[in-house]
């Protein structure tokens, strides 16, 4: 598949145990990948993989669009490398037990500005790591995820730089880690922006915001019980604890 300087190797696998497998690597701009699996144990990842066992993709570009929907459960999507400006992400995960690891830039010659993420996922005891900006500040970023179920696990962390970050969670017994750093932004209008808007019980969230600039500013919005929420701000000094 050719299009625009776009060199995608996209295979799939037949049925391998009752399992669909996409291998996915991609270089050059404006590419625009759709991939869409339904059922149970299915897995995204890189052409380095081999069947039954999955490797992380890189896909490296500008202007690039990326639509991934895994419906079902125990499904795994592997992510190593995204390294991409003026990026476009839709992800949806619909299940239970899936897990997905998403790395938006890493190190490579393309950094990861004006980045518009989008991702939801409705299920209950999936694991999900995601970094964005890795080795340089995600510049105008916005995401926007929403997590409806129980007992989830996430990771994630940006390198920030006038971005805004909304997380939206209704379910109980989650647990959150966040972590922000970089320079973020010029201003106090422009700086590290998250809002968390929580409805659920027994929920476990660690946040902390480290922007050089000490910019960074927190909204919560908090409807149930139970929940345990330790919030860090700094940008140098002495360390701070819950």
């Amino acid at each position: 598949m050719k299009k625009n300087n776009l060199l995608a190797l996209i295979l799939m696998s037949g049925l391998v145990f009752a399992d669909n497998e996409v291998y996915v690597e991609q270089t050059g701009n404006a590419a625009s990948i759709d991939l869409e699996q339904q059922g149970g144990s299915n897995l995204i990842g890189g052409t380095s993989a081999v069947s039954g066992t999955m490797t992380a993709l890189d896909l490296d570009g500008i202007s690039m669009t990326l639509d991934i929907n895994q419906i079902g459960s125990s499904n795994i999507f592997r992510s190593d490398a995204i390294d991409a400006d003026n990026f476009t992400g839709f992800f949806e995960f619909t299940g239970d037990s899936n897990v997905w690891d998403l790395l938006v830039n890493s190190g490579g010659t393309i950094t990861s500005d004006y980045i518009d993420m989008d991702m939801q996922v409705t299920g209950s005891s999936n694991t999900a790591d995601l970094e964005i900006g890795e080795n340089s500040s995600a510049s105008y970023l916005d995401l926007d995820l929403v997590i409806l179920g129980d007992s989830n696990a996430l990771d994630f962390s940006i390198d920030y730089e006038n971005a805004t970050n909304f997380l939206d969670i209704n379910g109980s017994s989650n647990t959150i880690n966040f972590t922000g750093s970089g320079y973020a932004g010029t201003t106090s209008a422009d700086s590290g922006y998250f809002w968390l808007d929580l409805d659920g019980s027994s929920n476990t969230f660690n946040i902390t915001q480290s922007s050089t600039l000490a910019r960074d500013w927190l909204k919560i919005d908090h409807s149930g019980s139970n929940s345990n929420i330790c919030i860090q701000q700094s940008d140098q000094g002495t360390g701070t604890s819950c």
